[in-house]
């Protein structure tokens, strides 16, 4: 591991407090995709995601770890311009935000990507048990994840068949305390 990938490993650590034993999964070099990524990860390791434009929809799956691109090495905004998940092709229709932290992750982070194409996902609520489409970019429920230096733009949740509403086109949280700073939300649409 170069000195440069071992101290932003210890600072991302620090950050998101995770143990000693994280681990940097490579996407694509490591893992084929980000979900894959994903899977392969435990507690406290970092996916770091390699510029390109990746056609995922994406699940934390009750992991607290951190997504991110090469920008938490190179500070450089392009690298967010060119690290992008696409949502535009979810495997089903009504899971196609293009980030789920739904499960209640607690020191989950997403820095560094663009995030685009997501049309939301449809979920019922568990206060009034109604349904929704929310989230084209990311829907959070049940977490407080640390959300920076993203860009979320040209995603939308307007699709409103059979479910009471549709809303959040960009994020969409629900009891939930996350952390969103530093993030370009732009050309989102909702109804």
């Amino acid at each position: 591991m170069s000195a440069k990938i071992a101290f932003w490993t210890l600072v991302i650590s620090s950050v998101f407090a995770f143990s000693a034993e994280s681990i940097v999964i490579h996407v694509p070099a490591d893992q084929p995709t980000i979900q894959a990524g994903i899977n392969a990860a435990t507690h406290g390791d970092t996916v770091l995601v390699a510029p390109g434009t990746y056609f995922d929809n994406i699940n934390f799956r009750v992991k607290n770890i951190v997504v991110a691109s090469q920008f938490i090495l190179d500070q450089d905004e392009q690298t967010i311009e060119n690290t992008v998940i696409n949502g535009s092709h979810p495997t089903h229709p009504d899971t196609a935000s293009c980030v789920l932290i739904v499960s209640g992750e607690t020191s989950a982070g997403l820095e560094g990507l663009t995030l685009t194409g997501g049309t939301g996902t449809a979920w019922r609520d568990i206060h009034n048990t109604l349904r929704y489409r929310e989230g084209g970019g990311i829907l959070i429920e049940f977490g407080s994840p640390t959300i920076r230096n993203n860009r979320i733009e040209n995603n939308e949740a307007i699709n409103r068949s059979g479910l009471t509403s549709a809303g959040g086109g960009g994020i969409s949280c629900g009891d939930s305390n996350p952390l969103i700073a530093y993030n370009l939300i732009r050309k989102n649409r909702e109804r």
